[in-house]
C-alpha cells in the first residue's frame, strides 16, 4: 500500500511541478507544529506551487505563530479555530489580520479514556475524581504545548472538577512524547485519560470513548479558519484569494491526512500529495473554478 501511495506521490509531484523563474513572486505559509496543522498547510503549499508560486513554510507553537502573523512574518496561516479555541490569541493579535475562508467545521476539543475504561466508572471528567476510579487511573495527564488552546482550558478544568486535589497533574510536551505515552497505556491496557481534539488520526485508530464535560469548560466546537496578514491582500492577486476561499476541508479528510502522516509514514508534504491524488476532483476545482 505504501509502495504504492509512493508511487502516486510521485506522479503528482512531476504533475505539480511549474517553472518558478517566471515567478519571483513568495508566498509564506505559517502553522502551528502538530501534524494535522502541518499536512493541511502542504496541500496548500503545493495547490499554491501549481499555481506558480514559490512557497516557503513557517512552523512553531502558538504563542509564538499568532504574534509572528500579526507583525507580518507570513503571509497566510493554517488555521485559527474560532470562537473559541483560539480566542485569547485572536482578541490580542485579530485587529491585524483577516479570515479568508472557514476550511472545516466541527472542530472539538475534549477528553477521552479507552473504550476498555468501564463506562459505569467512568462517564465524564466529574468521575475523574472519585477515590476509586483515581486510584486506578494514571495521574500524569499527557497533551500538547502548555500554550495550545487545549491545554489551557485543560488547567482550567482539572482546577474546577478538583482533579489536582485527586492527584491528576497536566503534563505538556511534544507530539512524540505523548502519543508515545498513548502507546504504552494502550498496550498495557492502563486507565487513563488524555486532552484530545479532531480532526486527528487517534480517532480513527483508537477505541476512544468521549468524556461528559457538564460545565463546557472546553467550548463549543469551533471553525477553522485559514487566516492571512492584511498586508497579504496587496501581494496576492485577488484571482489566487478565490482560489484559496474554495479549499474547504472536512473533518474527515483532515483526518486522512493526519493518518497518512502518522500511521503510513509519510512526510507532511508527501501525505498532501498523496490525499491529492485521492481526491483529484476536488483539488482540480479548486484551482481550475471560475
Amino acid at each position: 500500500m505504501k509502495f504504492f501511495s509512493r508511487l502516486l506521490y510521485t506522479a503528482l509531484g512531476a504533475a505539480l511541478l511549474v517553472s518558478s523563474a517566471a515567478h519571483a513572486r513568495t508566498v509564506v505559509i505559517g502553522h502551528v507544529n502538530l501534524s494535522f496543522y502541518e499536512a493541511t498547510a502542504a496541500v496548500f503549499q503545493n495547490v499554491l506551487e501549481r499555481s506558480g508560486y514559490n512557497v516557503a513554510m513557517k512552523k512553531g507553537p502558538h504563542s509564538a505563530m499568532y504574534p509572528l502573523l500579526a507583525e507580518g512574518e507570513f503571509d497566510l496561516f493554517v488555521a485559527a479555530w474560532l470562537p473559541n479555541t483560539h480566542q485569547q490569541y485572536w482578541e490580542e493579535y485579530g485587529k491585524d489580520l483577516t479570515l479568508v475562508t472557514p476550511l472545516y467545521s466541527d472542530a472539538k476539543l475534549f477528553w477521552a479514556v479507552p473504550e476498555y475504561v468501564p463506562e459505569s466508572a467512568v462517564k465524564s471528567v466529574a468521575d475523574l475524581a472519585k477515590p476509586e476510579v483515581a486510584a486506578k487511573m494514571e495521574k500524569t495527564i499527557r497533551g500538547p504545548g502548555a500554550d495550545s488552546g487545549l491545554m489551557m482550558r485543560s488547567k482550567t478544568l482539572t482546577e474546577h472538577y478538583g482533579l489536582s486535589q485527586a492527584g491528576y497533574e497536566l503534563s505538556p510536551g511534544k507530539a512524540e512524547d505523548w502519543i508515545e505515552a498513548f502507546n504504552t497505556n494502550i498496550k498495557a491496557q492502563k486507565w487513563f485519560v488524555m486532552p484530545l481534539w479532531q480532526p486527528q488520526y487517534l480517532n480513527k485508530v483508537a477505541d476512544l470513548r468521549i468524556l461528559e464535560e457538564p460545565e463546557n469548560i472546553l467550548g463549543e466546537a469551533d471553525t477553522a479558519w485559514l487566516v492571512a496578514h492584511q498586508s497579504a491582500n496587496a501581494k496576492i492577486p485577488r484571482h489566487i484569494f478565490d482560489m484559496l476561499k474554495r479549499m474547504e476541508f472536512t473533518v474527515k479528510w483532515v483526518t486522512e491526512l493526519d493518518y497518512l502522516v502518522n500511521v503510513e509514514g509519510f512526510s507532511p508534504r508527501e501525505a498532501a500529495r498523496i490525499w491529492m491524488t485521492q481526491h483529484r476532483y476536488t483539488v482540480d476545482y479548486w484551482i481550475d473554478a471560475q
